[in-house]
């Protein structure tokens, strides 16, 4: 939906003659496109093997591609973190059965560091979360 209407968009601006509006829409549009697109593969670790790695203040994320709250969570971490692992519910049925125990799609993305299971996460709250468990709270 949002490729067709951007290209649309674009289309009705090329008619008007704004080509430079119009391919900013369209390569706007693609990338939104691509990026809200469950076929995006993103970063992905079982969760097996996420759980049996984990550290104190390891944050362990539960998100999906499509996700508008996942994806902002990962806009705010940009650059890799070795306290962050990224588990894709798409690639793995573990993790997918967690997520239906803790509410399911509502819940992404969920956020696991040490026992506390806390659903639609944001940055900040992941980063308290982490520094509770460091200081032992």
């Amino acid at each position: 939906m949002l490729l067709v209407g951007g290209l649309l968009l674009a289309g009705v601006l090329i008619l008007a003659e704004q080509w430079i509006g119009a391919v900013a829409v369209a390569l706007f549009s693609v990338f939104m496109a691509y990026w809200t697109s469950p076929l995006r593969a993103g970063e992905h670790t079982p969760l097996a093997t996420a759980l049996a790695q984990r550290e104190v203040g390891t944050a362990i994320v539960l998100w999906a591609p499509g996700d508008p709250l996942s994806s902002r969570l990962q806009v705010a971490f940009r650059s890799p973190r070795e306290d962050v692992v990224w588990v894709n519910v798409h690639r793995d049925p573990q993790a997918q059965q967690l997520l239906a125990e803790h509410g399911g799609a509502d819940a992404l993305p969920l956020v696991l560091v040490g026992e506390v299971r806390h659903p639609r996460s944001t940055a900040g709250e992941l980063m308290d979360l982490q520094e509770a468990e460091r200081r032992g709270d």
